[in-house]
């Protein structure tokens, strides 16, 4: 059994590394949609790093292989309707950024919702079908 509460020395901050179709135009997406930072882009093979506050999002193109970790591919899944990750936002005003993201043109899923447990949220979609989940927390 996993012993819980415990940290592995060095641990400072981590990242979310997402396979992607297009590396540019989800880059596109994630900087002019919703206001993340680049942080590094690297053309062969096509990826980028970036960043929102303390959050930082890798983008790596669909298919690409892990070189240290023989046989591992990184690939965006196939159903239309599902989705392996979601990238979740915390914001202040739910409502707000929903009316912000709204006016720039960003793919939105739902309106936000108010949950009995509180907060607020509603939800995008990536060009890859990735879910995004903007929330206010409770």
């Amino acid at each position: 059994m996993m012993e819980m509460g415990r940290t592995v020395a060095g641990i400072e901050t981590g990242r979310v590394a997402l396979a992607v179709r297009d590396v540019h135009a989800s880059t596109r997406f994630y900087v002019d949609g919703l206001g993340f930072h680049v942080e590094q882009l690297f053309e062969d093979p096509p990826y980028a790093t970036l960043s929102l506050g303390a959050l930082r999002l890798s983008l790596t193109q669909s298919g690409s292989t892990v070189p240290d970790v023989q046989g591992v591919r990184l690939e965006v899944g196939a159903e239309e309707q599902s989705s392996a990750a979601m990238v979740v936002l915390e914001v202040a005003d739910a409502r707000a950024a929903f009316r912000v993201l709204a006016d720039r043109g960003v793919p939105i899923r739902s309106d936000p919702w108010e949950p009995p447990w509180g907060g607020c949220r509603f939800f995008l979609s990536d060009p890859d079908g990735y879910l995004v989940e903007v929330e206010q927390v409770a």
